[in-house]
């Protein structure tokens, strides 16, 4: 299934430093499979996946465990190569997209240095790619610019057995920014998180959505999640992986929690939750 417009960024009301231009392409993929391989059978993750997402979008992956949803992300992060299909990121082949440092990925994992501070290890991927040729594009923000940006001004020299779960995982956002990716790849980052502390992230997410205006995938298993971050949702069917269907949010643009106790964000997770019942 092929979704026929990808809603436009403005749409949301996004405030970004960035402005793509109109009908401008994050994503662009073709019947993408991707199948793994064992001596004795093979898997099919992802089969014929047609997707469009605008630059600037925020698009929401559901669906049941087994699905394709990470497999999805590494597919356009260049980590895994599709088995059959096209994939275009921001123009380009992944590959290219990934050594021009458009793409930032986030973990659920934080996978922080812990014998580095919060600062140096949101400056590890700028260590990393000094001396490449493809790192001369100048980010549009400092480690410590973007510590602030996501809460944790004052814990820059902090250790991390030092922070909280969630602190860790804003320190993991921070680093996936710091070369100022186009693309924002997020694979259940605050799954293992308490409910409180994820509501929190939740709306500090779209806040720097909005502040940074790049595009953003992420990955979820909770319909709430899925419904209150996103300008879209992509729900996956599993065995194989395939596009079930994609529903559009029309929730108001600078949302809050408090957006949850409104009927029509009732139905909303309640479309999400019946056509999650059949994938």
């Amino acid at each position: 299934m092929l979704a026929s417009e990808p809603i436009a960024p403005s749409a949301q009301g996004t405030s970004a430093a960035r402005s793509p231009a109109p009908g401008a392409l994050a994503v662009r993929c073709r019947d993408v499979s991707v199948r793994f391989f064992t001596e004795r059978r093979s898997v099919t993750a992802l089969k014929n996946l047609s997707l469009d997402v605008a630059e600037g979008e925020f698009l929401s992956l559901l669906g049941p465990s087994g699905c394709g949803k990470s497999t999805f992300l590494r597919v356009v992060a260049d980590l895994i190569a599709p088995t059959s299909g096209s994939v275009q990121v921001l123009g380009a082949s992944p590959d290219v997209a990934r050594l021009r440092r458009d793409i930032g990925f986030v973990f659920q994992d934080a996978a922080l240095l812990p014998w580095r501070t919060a600062l140096q290890n949101v400056e590890l991927p700028l260590e990393v790619a000094r001396g490449r040729a493809q790192s001369s594009k100048p980010p549009r923000a400092t480690p410590a610019e973007l510590l602030e940006l996501v809460g944790l001004k004052g814990s820059e020299n902090a250790y991390p057995h030092e922070l909280s779960g969630g602190m860790r995982q804003r320190v993991s956002i921070a680093r996936a920014l710091v070369t100022d990716p186009r693309i924002l790849l997020m694979d259940e980052p605050f799954g293992a998180l308490d409910e409180i502390t994820r509501d929190r992230l939740n709306e500090e997410l779209l806040r720097v959505w909005r502040e940074l205006g790049m595009t953003v995938l992420f990955v979820t298993h909770s319909i709430y999640e899925a419904a209150f971050l996103a300008q879209r949702v992509l729900m996956l069917a599993a065995n194989p992986g395939r596009v079930q269907e994609i529903i559009p949010v029309t929730l108001p643009a600078g949302r809050t929690l408090a957006v949850r106790e409104t009927p029509e964000f009732v139905q909303l997770t309640a479309r999400l939750r019946r056509v999650l019942e059949v994938c």
